[in-house]
């Protein structure tokens, strides 16, 4: 009989080993393995009761829609010790838009907490499943099953299979329509294993999370957490900017955020030197990790590891890593971090437009095969055809990213393929130029666009500095001395409020729309 590859079963084993051991905090409430897992498990009842899960597997999809609270982590564990797949929804979807997604996973029930439940205005509650839980302190909305009244808790998680859909979690898409990507139950079991086993993850670590549901990142924090035994401290949204204190008053040992993060703490001058003591372990991932951000992060940080991780959802959170020593590994020309090397289990390597495999130092798309690569986009067959190929007999997942590796093997990001632009017949990377504006500027938190567009074609760059009282003349003359004339921007904008997305990175869509409303 194959295994059980139910994400919940850690949980369950550390309830029945250690069960007073804690493993989530979050607002004032702590719970431990024991406790945690009495909730996951009346929850997986309550959905197995209302029908909403079938006992013969996990083809059923329940949405979770909620923010960082204890009924998040709880729906997102108790969906997976009932053997179904869980689906979290971003709080700042638009009504349309929520509702055309209830309607594309075909849910079998919703779940929400305190923060998801203020979204569900009359129209969206007329799209909802028949089944509807709410798990959050306040009063639970009309027809919504409440904590209270789950029935008694299933002994043990549910049988689920290897290939079955563990979650499905949405990522922007370049036609504007969000796509679905489906991870497999055995997909996260090998990255769970790889990535506590890469970072050293410890049963006595207190690890931040800073993610919201629906960002992969919080999977990470959740279950390679409690696979490890640590205690996970989910800090809410609002408090994000609070997050070094936080994290230094709770003792905090574990670190998981964007680099971006850490530059809005740096600009609010919340990250004094050995401002976390305690810390023993960082991972930034999600996007390009400046130098400048490192060097910070060691002051403040002095007897923290700092691991690189990179990795696209499609491969299943993260799947490569470097580990940031000194000197640290630099990519040629970006002052940001290498990627490092694949986990066990993955296989990397750089291709061209067709397909082929390039040598050591050339500039190609990073392809990702093995073990942790996703099973495709919902509803999608035509882009899971494009996205993941077979070349030479294997599938591989084409990132979209530009990259290279080095004679030593070491990968490097380059950015975006898409992030690519063709300004007055000159082709930029943008991820360059905001690479230059890092520097020149010591400014962390950066964006740069093509602007403006003159039926379609890009005219020349603007940039955005996060920060105020730049002397934005005297940034564009030192842009100036550090690349071609072609890739300096013409216009500069100081823009303390920098827009970020709901995975943490600048917002160069947002940045856009600015450009767009601003008197000329």
């Amino acid at each position: 009989m194959n295994e059980n590859a139910n994400l919940a079963r850690a949980v369950h084993r550390r309830a029945l080993d250690t069960p007073e051991a804690i493993a989530l905090v979050c607002q004032g409430q702590t719970l431990s393995y024991a406790e945690l897992a009495e909730r996951a498990a009346r929850t997986a009842a309550g959905l197995i009761e209302g029908g909403a899960v079938q006992a013969s597997g996990a083809s059923q999809r329940v949405g979770i829609l909620a923010s960082r609270s204890v009924g998040a982590c709880v729906a997102a564990l108790g969906t997976a010790w009932a053997g179904a797949t869980y689906v979290p929804f971003g709080l700042k979807q638009p009504e349309e838009r929520l509702i055309e997604l209830f309607r594309q996973c075909d849910l079998s029930a919703l779940i929400t907490d305190d923060a998801g439940a203020r979204l569900l205005s009359p129209r969206v509650i007329e799209h909802c499943p028949p089944l509807r839980m709410h798990l959050g302190t306040t009063p639970a909305p009309q027809g919504f099953i409440t904590a209270t009244s789950l029935p008694q808790a299933i002994a043990a998680p549910a049988f689920v299979a290897a290939d079955a859909t563990a979650y499905i979690i949405f990522t922007s898409g370049s036609t504007g329509t969000p796509k679905g990507v489906m991870v497999s139950a055995c997909a996260f079991r090998r990255y769970v294993e790889a990535v506590t086993e890469v970072l050293g993850m410890r049963a006595d670590d207190r690890v931040l999370g800073v993610s919201e549901l629906a960002f992969d990142v919080s999977a990470h924090n959740m279950f390679a957490t409690w696979h490890a035994g640590g205690a996970l401290h989910l800090l809410p949204a609002a408090a994000s900017f609070s997050a070094v204190a936080y994290a230094r008053k709770a003792g905090v040992t574990v670190w998981n955020s964007v680099p971006s993060l850490v530059g809005m703490l740096r600009q609010m001058r919340a990250l004094g030197a050995n401002s976390l003591p305690a810390l023993r372990l960082t991972a930034f991932g999600g996007e390009a990790l400046p130098a400048s951000i490192v060097a910070a992060w060691r002051e403040a940080a002095p007897h923290a590891a700092i691991f690189n991780v990179y990795g696209p959802t499609e491969a299943t959170v993260g799947c490569m890593a470097q580990r940031v020593d000194e000197p640290p590994p630099i990519t040629p020309g970006r002052d940001v971090i290498a990627i490092g090397t694949p986990f066990a289990g993955t296989e990397a390597a750089i291709v061209d437009h067709d397909g082929r495999m390039l040598p050591h130092d050339a500039t190609g798309e990073l392809a990702l095969a093995g073990a942790q690569l996703a099973q495709g986009y919902l509803g999608s067959p035509d882009l899971t055809e494009r996205r993941f190929r077979v070349i030479d007999g294997k599938r591989w997942y084409l990132t979209g990213d530009l990259a290279l590796r080095d004679a030593a093997g070491r990968f490097h990001c380059l950015g975006r393929i898409d992030n690519q632009v063709k300004v007055l017949g000159y082709r930029i990377e943008l991820d360059e130029v905001d690479a230059h504006l890092r520097a020149a500027s010591g400014i962390d938190v950066v964006g740069s666009v093509a602007w403006p567009l003159v039926d379609g074609a890009a005219q020349g760059i603007v940039a955005f500095i996060g920060a105020s009282g730049i002397d934005t003349d005297n940034l564009i003359t030192a842009l100036k001395e550090r690349m071609p004339a072609y890739m300096v921007p013409h216009q500069i904008v100081a823009l303390p409020d920098m827009p970020f997305n709901a995975s943490g990175k600048v917002d160069r869509v947002a940045l856009l729309h600015l450009l767009r409303t601003m008197p000329q």
